[in-house]
């Protein structure tokens, strides 16, 4: 199908106006300038329904045309949008809600029917559509919620789960199965989506994953993601072979992932990728010797053509497979499963995909581009066919200049990752990396969050940087090796970016589960007697002096600048090797005093505390 472009934007009829009674929510001019950052689209009957992240408003298109027909105000932010039979869901991460929304599509108009509750943050959605489920996924709560859509628009929330990693992407993989990735690791969940229970946990050689697909003609459940091998120092070669970082398509066999355990009655089993394949080849996922699944892992990055974080996809009926490469501005696409993946030129960030009903076409939105790229897929191979606006933008400030830069995978050699590949959205990929930032070769070191970095000065594991400015330019000359000169090195408005960043909520916060506060200054107390706040002081929980912390990294080093503990229960595993998976054996360690150990009492004390930051 050859789309036809027009120019313009419909002018409301007087009958449209007259929907703006409904005062839950209203139109926005989308002729005006704004700053919208799409990042979900849905595709419904010849309409294009666009979520706008940083507006809170969903944009409504005509999918022939690309003419824009409305905007309008629904919430204060979203981070999802999905269609569940007659019905538009949406989800506001700042109110913490879900919005059920009903569309005329004759009219072209929306109307909200109801506003629930969720766990604090949620950020994906993922709807079964022949049972009408639908599943939620909020991030630093770390809950799955799964709830039921009746035929009239009634939300009923049915069960909640909690998860043993920060929840991002997930998918259903049949009426009683839900795929949950973790937002910043490497691990996957398989769970019962009737009781909530989790079936299975499965890790695989990698992080970031941020696409979830089901490819019909191969029964495999599809994944994009990022590996980081810490054992690579970022020298020019290593960046320019991908060896140190690479983007890639995992397979996974959806009769493996789902198989039944025999020997394990628990709620979970922990399946770890212990042989590790070479990209392009099979590995095996074993656990004491039991072959329970074999993961093909595809490259999606080339020398010269890194493929920075890859991100969302689909995988059509025909066995073709369409994945945004998010950090260059790139669709990867391949015709069969057999092929290799080509290239096609997209707006600035592609963030989400989706098909028409007749898989002939294909629709990316781009995030910081305010725009979506049209794709053909009739002919022989994918032709993109055109560009729809989604109306002018404003001007930026510096900070959302730099936030751009942050997640351009152009800024590194080859485009091989993005600031945001390591410090998945501002905070940690959890994976150990040796790129020169403590001046050392062979240490490997955590990848430290940057939210809340402002307060937190100097920086680098041993503190060795005393500007924010003086770390990113370190960050994009060593650790990234760009090949942008000193001049055109961003380093203000990405020194920008990070300043604005808040700290992660603690987990008991986002579980809203805070201890009382007779307890917590219990708890604080102990933090103070027991030598704690000597290094982590003040309100950033952190000193600017350098440490010996007991802990030896492979160069003889015992000395780290205390990291601050505000939204530390959110950053395991924890220490600069991440040795310790838990904050109890933080706090079980005694590497601070090793000639006085913590008590049981005071450990539990001193957890709540840390768990509250």
């Amino acid at each position: 199908m050859r789309l036809r472009f027009l120019i313009g934007v419909f002018l409301l009829s007087d009958q449209f106006a007259s929907a703006l009674a409904n005062d839950a929510i209203r139109v926005s001019d989308p002729n005006r300038a704004a700053y919208r950052a799409p990042c979900d689209v849905v595709y419904i009957s010849g309409l294009l329904l666009v979520a706008n992240s940083k507006t809170g408003t969903i944009s409504i298109l005509d999918a022939e045309s690309g003419a824009c027909f409305s905007e309008w105000k629904v919430a204060e932010s979203l981070a999802a949008l999905e269609q569940c039979g007659r019905w538009l869901l949406a989800l506001d991460p700042e109110t913490h809600q879900m919005i059920v929304i009903g569309l005329d599509t004759e009219r072209r108009t929306l109307d909200v029917m109801q506003r629930v509750t969720l766990p604090r943050y949620p950020q994906n959605l993922a709807v079964d559509a022949a049972s009408g489920q639908v599943a939620v996924a909020s991030l630093w709560s770390r809950t799955v919620t799964f709830c039921t859509l009746s035929d009239a628009g009634r939300l009923m929330i049915r069960t909640r789960t909690s998860m043993p990693f920060a929840p991002g992407r997930l998918l259903f993989t049949s009426s009683d199965r839900l795929v949950v990735a973790d937002n910043f690791g490497g691990e996957i969940c398989l769970l019962q989506s009737d009781s909530g229970q989790i079936r299975r946990t499965v890790e695989i050689d990698g992080h970031n994953i941020r696409g979830l697909a089901v490819n019909p003609k191969t029964s495999s459940l599809m994944v994009t993601c990022q590996t980081l091998d810490s054992r690579s120092f970022s020298t020019y070669e290593h960046v320019f072979w991908g060896v140190l970082m690479q983007n890639g398509l995992h397979s996974i066999p959806l009769v493996r992932l789902d198989a039944a355990d025999d020997h394990h009655d628990s709620d979970s089993e922990s399946l770890k990728t212990t042989e590790t394949a070479t990209y392009g080849a099979a590995s095996a996922t074993r656990e004491t010797g039991k072959s329970v699944g074999v993961q093909s892992q595809y490259p999606l990055g080339t020398p010269s053509i890194g493929s920075g974080d890859p991100g969302a996809m689909v995988v059509t009926s025909n066995d073709a497979t369409l994945v945004v490469i998010s950090g260059t501005n790139q669709l990867a696409f391949r015709t069969a499963s057999h092929l290799p993946f080509e290239r096609l030129k997209t707006g600035r960030r592609p963030e989400a995909i989706c098909l028409d009903e007749r898989e002939e076409v294909a629709f990316v939105v781009n995030r910081f581009e305010d725009s979506m790229t049209v794709i053909s897929l009739t002919g022989e191979t994918p032709e993109v066919i055109g560009t729809f606006s989604l109306g002018p933008i404003r001007k930026l400030t510096t900070a959302e200049e730099g936030e751009r830069l942050f997640y351009d995978a152009t800024v590194s050699l080859d485009g091989w990752y993005s600031c945001h590949s390591c410090h998945t959205d501002g905070h940690t990929n959890g994976q150990l990396a040796d790129t020169f930032g403590d001046e050392t070769k062979g240490a490997p070191k955590k990848v430290t969050s940057l939210l809340g970095t402002a307060d937190t000065a100097p920086w680098a594991w041993n503190g060795s940087r005393e500007s924010l400015e003086d770390q990113v330019r370190t960050s994009l000359i060593i650790s990234m090796q760009t090949q942008l000169s000193t001049e055109q090195l961003p380093i203000e408005p990405l020194a920008a970016f990070l300043r604005a960043l808040p700290p992660a909520p603690s987990v008991l916060e986002s579980a809203e589960q805070l201890a009382a506060a007779p307890t917590l200054m219990l708890a604080h107390q102990e933090f103070v007697r027991s030598g704690c706040s000597s290094c982590h002081a003040g309100n950033a929980y952190t000193t600017p002096d350098s440490v010996d912390v007991g802990l030896m990294d492979e160069t003889g080093s015992t000395h780290f600048n205390p990291p601050s503990l505000r939204g530390v229960s959110q950053r395991g595993p924890w220490f600069h090797d991440g040795r310790a998976t838990t904050l109890r054996e933080v706090l079980h360690s005694g590497h601070h005093a090793p000639e006085s150990p913590l008590t049981p009492e005071q450990v539990s004390l001193l957890e709540v505390l840390l768990k509250s930051l």
